[in-house]
């Protein structure tokens, strides 16, 4: 039986342009992450390979990191759409921003199903890359094309720390059920009911033409007012004329009719000259005649 290993190695195009990185002081741009079906079986990379033998996928890779167990080594991870699928993995590489394979691996066989078929077809992959000049790599990650895989939120979900702050903003279940209960916040249904009826009886009473007038009533009103004041003034000026008819009358009969012999301030006169006085007496002082 074959003895199979499997490992990344770093292509001879992309050790010629990390040492051209490092002469000139510039940068490698890793963008891709392609995987590959190896031709239908499996093979060792060769350092001399300037791609897959057949490559299947190829998309942005969604972060990049510095291994834990060795600072030389980069963790870079893709992932695989499950709209993608139908093939086995047997090959990774990843490639710079003009397409150059940077570095190429073989991978035990993976198989890379689509969601059509029924199962889950969405696959993270990590490639391990060790180089000696990681200062002169640089990774390119398109932050709209990072997404989480099901596992992942699968993870934060069951995380106890996940949502700690939000936990941490919990109201306590005995302040809720005393806010839900307080009458000074809340109305109860009893208590909207009686706002209901107190609301009907309101309308009620407002329609109630037996108890409110119209606008037409109170215009007649205002128009009868009116009137009265009108014929108020002329009660009164008619008043006044009469009371002046009966003071003349009454002087009419007092000339006619009364006997004002006993009145001794009848008429005064300043002489007598020229009267013939019938009856009488003629005060000189006071320039009278007395009765």
């Amino acid at each position: 039986m074959e003895d199979k290993t499997y490992g990344t190695l770093v292509t001879d195009c992309g050790i010629q342009l990390i040492a051209a990185a490092v002469m000139e002081g510039k940068k490698i741009n890793i963008t891709d992450l392609a995987v590959g079906d190896g031709g239908g079986a499996y093979y060792q990379p060769t350092p001399n390979m300037t791609g897959l033998k057949n490559e299947c996928w190829s998309g942005p890779i969604k972060s990049v990191s510095v291994n834990k167990d060795s600072p030389n080594m980069i963790d870079i991870t893709a992932i695989i759409p499950s709209t993608v699928g139908g093939f086995t993995i047997r090959e990774m590489a990843v490639k710079d921003d003009v397409k150059n394979t940077i570095a190429i691996c073989n991978t035990p066989d993976t198989e890379k199903v689509i969601i059509s078929s029924g199962a889950a077809g969405e696959i993270e992959l990590t490639m391990h890359i060790e180089i000696s000049n990681a200062d002169a790599i640089s990774f390119i990650i398109d932050p709209n094309v990072v997404t989480a895989t099901k596992k992942d939120i699968e993870d934060h979900d069951a995380s106890k720390t996940a949502h700690a702050a939000e936990f941490e903003k919990k109201a306590d279940v005995t302040d809720l059920n005393a806010h839900a209960n307080n009458t000074d916040i809340h109305v109860n249904p009893s208590t909207m009911g009686n706002y209901d009826t107190a609301i009907s009886g309101l309308i009620e009473h407002k329609e109630d033409t037996k108890i409110h007038v119209t606008a037409e009533e109170k215009a007649s009103w205002t128009e009868g007012a009116e009137q009265a004041a009108a014929d108020a003034n002329r009660v009164t000026e008619a008043l006044n004329a009469i009371a002046g008819i009966e003071s003349r009358v009454s002087r009419v009969e007092d000339g006619l009719f009364n006997n004002i012999t006993g009145n001794p301030f009848l008429a005064s006169f300043d002489s007598l000259d020229g009267i013939t006085l019938v009856k009488g007496i003629w005060n000189e002082e006071r320039k009278r005649i007395e009765c």
